[in-house]
Protein backbone atom coordinates (compact mmCIF):
# COMPACT_ATOMS: atom_id res chain seq x y z
CA UNK A 1 0.00 0.00 0.00
CA UNK A 2 1.18 3.17 -1.31
CA UNK A 3 2.02 5.60 2.21
CA UNK A 4 0.00 8.00 0.74
CA UNK A 5 -2.81 5.97 0.06
CA UNK A 6 -2.01 5.05 3.73
CA UNK A 7 -2.45 7.65 5.50
CA UNK A 8 -5.51 8.73 3.62
CA UNK A 9 -6.87 5.50 4.74
CA UNK A 10 -6.05 6.44 8.14
CA UNK A 11 -7.56 9.43 8.03
CA UNK A 12 -11.01 8.37 6.31
CA UNK A 13 -11.19 5.61 9.13
CA UNK A 14 -10.68 8.18 12.58
CA UNK A 15 -13.07 10.74 10.67
CA UNK A 16 -15.56 8.16 10.10
CA UNK A 17 -15.30 6.50 13.93
CA UNK A 18 -14.77 3.28 12.00
CA UNK A 19 -11.82 2.16 13.10
CA UNK A 20 -12.54 1.27 16.55
CA UNK A 21 -15.00 -1.22 15.63
CA UNK A 22 -12.94 -2.70 12.97
CA UNK A 23 -11.41 -5.15 15.12
CA UNK A 24 -13.66 -7.59 16.72
CA UNK A 25 -13.04 -7.78 20.51
CA UNK A 26 -11.14 -10.30 22.02
CA UNK A 27 -9.72 -11.59 25.19
CA UNK A 28 -6.02 -13.50 24.63
CA UNK A 29 -3.87 -15.10 27.13
CA UNK A 30 -0.28 -15.68 26.16
CA UNK A 31 2.34 -17.30 28.35
CA UNK A 32 6.82 -17.31 28.02
CA UNK A 33 7.02 -20.63 30.04
CA UNK A 34 10.11 -20.91 32.56
CA UNK A 35 12.48 -21.02 29.00
CA UNK A 36 13.87 -17.01 28.89
CA UNK A 37 12.22 -15.66 25.33
CA UNK A 38 15.10 -13.60 23.14
CA UNK A 39 14.08 -9.91 22.71
CA UNK A 40 15.51 -8.77 19.43
CA UNK A 41 14.96 -5.27 18.87
CA UNK A 42 15.94 -3.30 15.06
CA UNK A 43 16.21 0.25 14.59
CA UNK A 44 15.47 0.95 11.25
CA UNK A 45 14.41 3.80 9.11
CA UNK A 46 12.77 3.36 5.39
CA UNK A 47 15.04 6.29 4.65
CA UNK A 48 17.98 4.67 5.38
CA UNK A 49 19.53 2.75 2.11
CA UNK A 50 21.35 -0.30 4.73
CA UNK A 51 17.89 -1.29 6.23
CA UNK A 52 16.36 -2.84 3.75
CA UNK A 53 18.58 -6.17 4.02
CA UNK A 54 18.34 -5.76 8.07
CA UNK A 55 14.14 -5.47 7.84
CA UNK A 56 14.27 -8.92 5.40
CA UNK A 57 15.73 -10.51 8.24
CA UNK A 58 13.29 -10.04 10.54
CA UNK A 59 10.64 -10.43 7.97
CA UNK A 60 12.54 -14.11 7.48
CA UNK A 61 11.17 -14.58 10.87
CA UNK A 62 7.74 -14.41 10.85
CA UNK A 63 6.80 -18.08 9.45
CA UNK A 64 9.23 -19.30 11.99
CA UNK A 65 7.52 -22.00 14.35
CA UNK A 66 9.90 -20.50 17.12
CA UNK A 67 7.89 -17.16 16.48
CA UNK A 68 7.07 -16.10 19.70
CA UNK A 69 8.50 -19.10 21.85
CA UNK A 70 12.02 -18.50 21.57
CA UNK A 71 12.23 -14.87 20.47
CA UNK A 72 9.92 -11.90 19.69
CA UNK A 73 11.26 -9.34 17.31
CA UNK A 74 10.46 -5.95 17.19
CA UNK A 75 11.80 -3.08 14.69
CA UNK A 76 11.73 0.53 15.89
CA UNK A 77 11.39 3.07 13.33
CA UNK A 78 13.56 5.67 14.27
CA UNK A 79 13.23 9.44 12.79
CA UNK A 80 16.80 10.83 12.57
CA UNK A 81 16.85 9.92 8.57
CA UNK A 82 13.85 11.89 7.80
CA UNK A 83 15.38 14.74 6.49
CA UNK A 84 17.05 12.69 3.38
CA UNK A 85 13.93 13.26 1.47
CA UNK A 86 11.43 11.01 2.94
CA UNK A 87 9.19 10.95 6.14
CA UNK A 88 9.28 7.21 7.58
CA UNK A 89 5.44 6.72 8.07
CA UNK A 90 6.09 4.38 11.25
CA UNK A 91 8.87 6.61 12.70
CA UNK A 92 8.41 8.04 16.33
CA UNK A 93 10.95 10.53 18.29
CA UNK A 94 10.35 7.93 21.24
CA UNK A 95 11.87 4.78 19.61
CA UNK A 96 14.94 7.33 18.69
CA UNK A 97 15.22 7.88 22.58
CA UNK A 98 14.88 4.47 23.24
CA UNK A 99 18.01 4.31 20.93
CA UNK A 100 20.15 6.45 22.55
CA UNK A 101 19.06 5.15 25.95
CA UNK A 102 20.53 2.11 24.75
CA UNK A 103 23.81 3.99 23.98
CA UNK A 104 23.46 5.79 26.84
CA UNK A 105 23.47 2.78 29.29
CA UNK A 106 26.31 1.35 27.31
CA UNK A 107 24.21 -1.35 25.62
CA UNK A 108 25.46 -0.05 22.27
CA UNK A 109 28.47 1.21 21.06
CA UNK A 110 27.10 3.95 18.49
CA UNK A 111 23.70 4.86 17.72
CA UNK A 112 23.13 3.60 13.98
CA UNK A 113 20.90 2.21 11.43
CA UNK A 114 20.18 -0.56 11.16
CA UNK A 115 21.03 -1.43 14.87
CA UNK A 116 20.48 -4.79 16.05
CA UNK A 117 20.03 -5.45 20.01
CA UNK A 118 19.33 -8.43 21.44
CA UNK A 119 18.65 -8.92 24.74
CA UNK A 120 19.93 -5.65 25.42
CA UNK A 121 23.16 -6.41 23.61
CA UNK A 122 24.36 -4.84 20.59
CA UNK A 123 24.64 -7.41 17.96
CA UNK A 124 26.81 -6.45 15.01
CA UNK A 125 26.64 -10.08 13.47
CA UNK A 126 24.30 -9.16 10.84
CA UNK A 127 27.15 -6.95 9.26
CA UNK A 128 29.02 -10.15 9.01
CA UNK A 129 26.21 -11.93 7.35
CA UNK A 130 25.32 -14.20 10.15
CA UNK A 131 21.68 -15.00 11.43
CA UNK A 132 20.52 -14.34 14.82
CA UNK A 133 22.12 -15.85 17.58
CA UNK A 134 20.43 -18.64 18.84
CA UNK A 135 18.62 -18.39 22.03
CA UNK A 136 20.01 -19.54 25.05
CA UNK A 137 17.14 -21.13 26.72
CA UNK A 138 18.52 -19.95 29.95
CA UNK A 139 15.57 -20.29 33.00
CA UNK A 140 14.13 -16.86 33.26
CA UNK A 141 10.55 -17.43 35.16
CA UNK A 142 6.86 -17.23 33.58
CA UNK A 143 5.80 -14.14 32.04
CA UNK A 144 1.66 -14.08 31.57
CA UNK A 145 0.06 -11.41 28.71
CA UNK A 146 -3.44 -11.30 29.03
CA UNK A 147 -4.91 -8.73 26.06
CA UNK A 148 -8.41 -7.56 25.98
CA UNK A 149 -8.86 -5.55 22.73
CA UNK A 150 -12.35 -4.55 24.32
CA UNK A 151 -11.40 -2.61 27.38
CA UNK A 152 -7.66 -2.10 25.88
CA UNK A 153 -6.04 -3.36 29.04
CA UNK A 154 -3.27 -5.22 29.04
CA UNK A 155 -2.05 -6.85 32.37
CA UNK A 156 0.85 -8.69 32.97
CA UNK A 157 2.01 -11.37 35.65
CA UNK A 158 5.91 -12.22 36.24
CA UNK A 159 6.46 -15.30 38.23
CA UNK A 160 10.40 -14.19 38.81
CA UNK A 161 13.37 -16.32 39.57
CA UNK A 162 14.59 -13.99 41.96
CA UNK A 163 15.70 -11.22 39.67
CA UNK A 164 13.43 -8.24 40.52
CA UNK A 165 12.21 -6.04 37.20
CA UNK A 166 12.78 -2.66 37.18
CA UNK A 167 10.45 -1.75 33.69
CA UNK A 168 7.51 -3.34 31.94
CA UNK A 169 6.28 -2.87 28.65
CA UNK A 170 3.53 -3.64 26.39
CA UNK A 171 3.65 -3.12 22.39
CA UNK A 172 1.09 -3.31 19.24
CA UNK A 173 3.32 -4.38 16.50
CA UNK A 174 1.90 -4.32 13.00
CA UNK A 175 2.99 -6.02 9.51
CA UNK A 176 2.43 -4.19 6.44
CA UNK A 177 3.52 -5.92 2.82
CA UNK A 178 4.28 -3.98 -0.12
CA UNK A 179 4.86 -0.43 1.25
CA UNK A 180 6.43 1.39 -1.92
CA UNK A 181 8.51 4.19 -0.90
CA UNK A 182 8.64 6.91 -3.04
CA UNK A 183 11.42 9.50 -2.12
CA UNK A 184 14.89 9.57 -0.63
CA UNK A 185 17.59 6.48 -0.60
CA UNK A 186 15.32 4.01 -1.19
CA UNK A 187 13.08 5.52 -4.00
CA UNK A 188 11.65 2.70 -6.01
CA UNK A 189 11.59 0.08 -3.68
CA UNK A 190 8.74 -1.55 -2.48
CA UNK A 191 9.10 -3.02 1.78
CA UNK A 192 7.54 -5.46 3.72
CA UNK A 193 7.48 -4.12 6.98
CA UNK A 194 6.89 -6.73 9.77
CA UNK A 195 6.98 -5.96 13.42
CA UNK A 196 6.42 -2.71 13.42
CA UNK A 197 6.39 -1.18 16.68
CA UNK A 198 2.83 0.75 16.75
CA UNK A 199 2.28 1.68 20.42
CA UNK A 200 4.78 1.00 23.04
CA UNK A 201 3.63 1.60 27.15
CA UNK A 202 6.05 1.35 29.75
CA UNK A 203 3.90 0.86 33.11
CA UNK A 204 4.93 0.74 36.43
CA UNK A 205 5.65 -2.48 38.10
CA UNK A 206 4.15 -3.91 41.56
CA UNK A 207 4.82 -6.27 43.83
CA UNK A 208 7.56 -8.53 45.70
CA UNK A 209 9.54 -11.46 46.27
CA UNK A 210 8.77 -13.41 42.64
CA UNK A 211 4.96 -11.89 42.19
CA UNK A 212 5.15 -9.05 40.18
CA UNK A 213 2.82 -7.15 37.76
CA UNK A 214 1.43 -4.43 36.05
CA UNK A 215 -1.33 -3.28 33.88
CA UNK A 216 -1.93 -0.47 30.79
CA UNK A 217 -3.83 0.86 28.37
CA UNK A 218 -3.07 0.66 24.60
CA UNK A 219 -5.31 2.96 23.04
CA UNK A 220 -6.10 1.73 20.03
CA UNK A 221 -5.48 4.00 16.80
CA UNK A 222 -6.36 3.32 13.22
CA UNK A 223 -2.36 2.48 12.56
CA UNK A 224 -3.12 -0.75 14.48
CA UNK A 225 -7.47 -1.05 14.31
CA UNK A 226 -7.34 -1.08 10.67
CA UNK A 227 -4.87 -4.57 10.20
CA UNK A 228 -6.43 -7.80 10.07
CA UNK A 229 -5.40 -10.65 11.85
CA UNK A 230 -2.21 -11.89 11.72
CA UNK A 231 -0.92 -8.52 10.44
CA UNK A 232 -0.68 -7.47 13.82
CA UNK A 233 0.34 -8.72 17.38
CA UNK A 234 0.42 -7.85 21.05
CA UNK A 235 3.58 -8.52 22.94
CA UNK A 236 5.54 -7.33 26.85
CA UNK A 237 8.36 -8.15 28.12
CA UNK A 238 10.14 -6.86 31.48
CA UNK A 239 13.57 -5.40 32.33
CA UNK A 240 15.84 -4.46 34.47
CA UNK A 241 17.60 -1.41 35.19
CA UNK A 242 19.97 -1.34 32.32
CA UNK A 243 16.77 -2.42 29.73
CA UNK A 244 17.92 -5.64 29.56
CA UNK A 245 15.45 -7.96 29.26
CA UNK A 246 14.79 -10.30 31.77
CA UNK A 247 11.79 -12.05 30.12
CA UNK A 248 9.12 -11.91 26.97
CA UNK A 249 5.84 -13.36 26.16
CA UNK A 250 2.97 -12.23 23.10
CA UNK A 251 1.57 -13.12 19.76
CA UNK A 252 -0.62 -12.98 16.65
CA UNK A 253 -4.24 -10.84 17.65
Amino acid sequence: MRPVLYKMLLVSLVLSGSFSAAVAAQKLLFNSGPAKTQLIELYTSQGCSSCPPAEKLLSDLVASKRLWRDFIPIAFHVDYWDYLGWQDIYADKSFTDRQRKHFQLGNISNVYTPGFVVDGKEWRGFFRGRDIPPNNADLAGNLTLKWDSESQIATVNYQSLGKKPEYCYFAILGFEPGVVIQAGENRGLTLNQDFIALQVSRAPIEGEASHYQCQATLKMTAASAHLSAHSRAVVSWVTDSLERPLQATGGWW
